[in-house]
């Protein structure tokens, strides 16, 4: 029966010994497990003098008052350890300590299985009220336990950066410094390198001036978004890195101007008779449909239009009321296709072309990006883009806002690196491995 419950609670210490005695008490109308055991053997030597147990010099002098250890939750009940210690006596120094455990630490009361649970909660997008609910322990201990995972997580040395890098930005704590952190990985692996406290051009030229010149000359590729900041501090830090302006962005960018002036122009059609203010309100998404998506076969019945009709007579309609609307829709949607194919002559031609005639807000998306066409260029030269370094983001957004935010920096980001770092996916470890690999291959080679 002992060994059946040491098993039980995954006690891999072999001189516990359980007894067969299980309590099932109510405290304020919650049910809670207590075990009994005890903790007992041949001590080899003094904890004290350091003197080596000969015959009868070290001697078992009773046992401690039980010593109350939090376990994991059995049933979704509160489960503890009512571990009774050895006592010794030591005749050469005439001192007493107490017998020690694998099980639990030093001082003490919360099990390792326990605490190694905390852990695995603080690397998902968890509470810590949350994570002290499902431990059965209070909040400051969750945060004790965060706090004594800094050493495994914290960056230790600034001696080498990945070749391909992704930049952004992402809303900060209360007490940081302009309310923006900078959060950048690593392009190829999609391991999280660090976030920094601010966003701005000095902030960020002190922190990368850690890594030695050389390290900073190896990166190749760093993919941003339209940030000119960035831009500039890249040039001066990574004198060798090909600044790339990720694609989404720049997509983005042309899609909210374009439905901007989708939006002018309904609002022009609003106290007038007609449907098409109803059509322009109502069809926004076929404004923005890849025109090749856009279905000209299957019908559907529109009130606006009172009959059956097709997306594509939709759009025809739409693209029928305004000239320079059209001009828009079809100048945003060439630069689009050019994108998707990674077609980077005619992508550049479409940049190029005269904005006149277009919208304010399209043509100075256009000319944006005409501005700085070497690194929209990029972003079809090179595969990488910044959709890993957002998906992370929607992860922090996510730990935020299940936290009602945070207030101290210091705090948010040893949590960021306890979810990037703590718990390597199976995944991430694969790409690592292949990265060694083809590395060592090269080496070889050469």
């Amino acid at each position: 029966m002992s060994n059946f419950i040491t098993n039980l609670l995954l006690i891999k210490d072999q001189n516990i010994t359980m007894d067969d005695k299980l309590d099932l008490i109510n405290v304020d109308g919650q049910d809670i497990f207590v075990f009994h055991g005890t903790l007992s053997y041949n001590p080899k030597c003094c904890t004290n003098c350091g003197c080596i147990k000969e015959g009868n010099n070290i001697v078992k002098n009773g046992f401690t008052d039980p010593l109350k250890v939090a376990l994991l939750k059995m049933s979704e009940c509160p489960t503890y350890l009512r571990l009774k210690k050895q006592r010794f006596k030591c005749k050469e120094c005439n001192s007493k300590f107490c017998a020690e455990t694998s099980f639990v630490k030093k001082h003490c009361s919360i099990s390792k299985n326990l605490i190694f649970y905390i852990m695995k909660n603080l690397s998902k997008t968890i509470s810590f009220k949350d994570i002290a609910e499902l431990s059965n322990v209070s909040v400051s201990t969750v945060v004790r336990v965060m706090k004594s995972c800094r050493e495994a997580v914290e960056v230790k040395t600034h001696s080498n950066l990945p070749e391909h890098l992704c930049f952004d930005e992402i809303k900060s704590t209360k007490d940081s410094k302009n309310g923006m952190s900078f959060v950048f990985l690593d392009a190829k692996t999609h391991d999280f390198i660090d976030i920094v406290d601010g966003r701005t051009q000095h902030i960020l030229k002190q922190y990368f001036m850690r890594y030695p010149r050389k390290v900073r000359k190896k990166v190749k590729t760093i993919c941003i978004d339209i940030y000119p900041p960035y831009m500039n501090m890249i040039r001066e830090m990574f004198p060798n890195a090909e600044i790339i302006i990720d694609r989404f962005h720049m997509v983005q960018n042309i899609n909210r101007e374009l439905n901007k002036a989708r939006v002018r122009l309904m609002n022009q059609y609003k106290n007038k008779k007609g449907s098409t203010y109803t059509i322009l309100k109502n069809f926004w998404k076929v404004i923005l449909e890849d025109r090749d998506k856009v279905n000209s076969t299957k019908t559907f019945y529109s009130r606006s239009f009172k009959r059956y009709v097709t997306r594509k007579e939709v759009l025809d309609y739409i693209l029928a009321i305004d000239d320079e609307f059209t001009a828009s829709y079809e100048r945003v949607h060439e630069i689009r296709e050019a994108i998707k194919a990674k077609a980077s002559v005619e992508l550049e031609k479409y940049i190029d072309m005269d904005t006149r005639g277009l919208p304010k807000g399209v043509s100075k998306a256009i000319n944006t990006m005409k501005k700085h066409k070497e690194y929209m260029l990029n972003a079809v030269k090179y595969k990488h883009s910044n959709g890993p370094l957002e998906g992370f983001n929607n992860k922090i957004k996510l730990l935020k806002r299940v936290s009602y935010g945070y207030s101290s920096f210091s705090n948010f980001r040893l949590r960021i690196l306890i979810m990037s770092r703590l718990f390597v996916s199976e995944y991430k470890n694969n790409v690592k491995l292949k990265e060694n690999k083809k590395k060592s291959k090269q080496q070889n080679a050469a």
